[in-house]
C-alpha cells in the first residue's frame, strides 16, 4: 500500500490524527505552564519559620509615620495603616481591558492572577488573553530576588516573548512593584523605601533593592486620598530602549481587611508625547497575609 493510496483514501483520518496531536501538544504545554507557575508561586510566597521569627510582629503606631513627609503620613492615616500589622503577602484576581499597541482600536478582555511578596519586593503575575479564537495567549511576569522574567505564549505552547533577567527589565519590574505599592500600603514604611517631600500634595518614593534603585512620584488629594502615581520606566528592554513616563490613575477604591486601597486603575504610557492607556484593570478577591 503506497503513500499516494493512503493520502487518497485515508486523508480524513490523517487530518484527524494531526489535529489530535496538535490539541495534545497544547494540552501538555498548558499543564507544563501551570506546573511552572505553581512552582514559582511556592518559591515566591513561602517564608521559612526562621524568617517569620526574625520579623517583628507588632501593630503599626503613629510614631512609625513620624519621619515620613506630611502628605505620605496623611495618606497612610487615610488608608488606615495605624493599628494594623504590616502586610507580608497579597494575592488577588484581576480583570480588565487591554491594548498592546497604540494603533489597536479594539480592547481585549484580560483575566489575571497576581501574587505579591511585600517584606522582600517580588511578584508573579499571569494573564489570559483571548486574542485568537479558541486558543488564548498566556502571559507570565515574575520578579524574584531582584531578577525579572517575562514570557508570552500562544496557547501556552508557541513562544512570542521570552525575556530573561537583564538590567533594564529588572529595573522596570521593580518600578512596577513600586507603582503598585498602594495595593499593599504598609510597604511604604518598609526599610527598602525612602521618601522625599515635594510639596503639600506630592512626594517622591525611592525604592532600593538588591543593587537596583527606582523612584516614583505619588500625588494626593487634600483629604489624603491618593490620586495617581508617575515614574520614568522602561517599556522595552532592548539596547535602544529609554525610560518613558508611566502613569497609574486611580479610578476606585475599596476596604480590604481594614485598609482603604485602590482596586480600579488605568495604566498609561506617554509615548512621543502622546498618552497611550493600555490597561484598565480591576482587582478583586483580595487576600492579605500579615507578618
Amino acid at each position: 500500500m503506497g503513500l499516494k493510496h493512503l493520502l487518497t483514501n485515508y486523508w480524513w483520518g490523517i487530518l484527524i490524527g494531526i489535529l489530535l496531536l496538535i490539541i495534545l501538544a497544547f494540552i501538555i504545554a498548558n499543564l507544563q505552564m501551570r506546573w511552572k507557575i505553581s512552582r514559582e508561586v511556592e518559591l515566591l510566597m513561602n517564608v521559612s519559620e526562621q524568617k517569620k521569627e526574625e520579623k517583628e510582629s507588632r501593630l503599626i503606631i503613629e510614631k512609625d509615620l513620624e519621619i515620613l513627609p506630611k502628605p505620605v503620613k496623611k495618606w497612610l492615616k487615610y488608608v488606615g495603616v495605624v493599628g494594623q500589622e504590616k502586610i507580608r503577602t497579597v494575592t488577588f484576581s484581576q480583570r480588565g481591558k487591554m491594548r498592546l499597541d497604540p494603533k489597536q482600536e479594539k480592547w481585549v478582555e484580560a483575566k489575571a492572577k497576581q501574587y505579591v511578596r511585600v517584606d522582600e519586593p517580588g511578584y508573579l503575575w499571569h494573564v489570559d488573553l483571548p486574542m485568537i479564537p479558541v486558543v488564548h495567549i498566556k502571559g507570565r511576569d515574575l520578579f524574584y530576588e531582584g531578577k525579572a522574567s517575562i514570557e508570552i505564549r500562544i496557547g501556552s505552547l508557541i513562544p512570542v516573548v521570552n525575556v530573561g533577567s537583564n538590567k533594564k527589565v529588572n529595573e522596570s519590574s521593580l518600578h512596577r512593584f513600586l507603582l503598585e505599592l498602594p495595593w499593599y500600603p504598609t510597604a511604604a514604611i518598609e526599610n527598602y523605601i525612602t521618601w522625599e517631600a515635594l510639596n503639600k500634595q506630592s512626594a517622591k518614593a525611592i525604592l532600593s533593592y538588591r543593587g537596583i534603585s527606582v523612584e516614583a512620584i505619588f500625588y494626593f488629594k487634600e483629604d489624603g486620598e491618593l490620586s495617581r502615581i508617575e515614574s520614568l520606566r522602561y517599556k522595552e528592554s532592548d539596547k535602544e530602549a529609554e525610560r518613558i513616563p508611566c502613569i497609574g490613575e486611580i479610578k476606585g477604591q475599596i476596604i480590604v481587611d481594614g485598609l482603604k486601597i485602590p482596586h480600579r486603575i488605568d495604566v498609561t504610557w506617554i509615548i512621543d508625547g502622546k498618552a497611550f492607556t493600555w490597561y484598565k484593570l480591576e482587582n478583586f478577591d483580595i487576600h492579605m497575609d500579615r507578618k
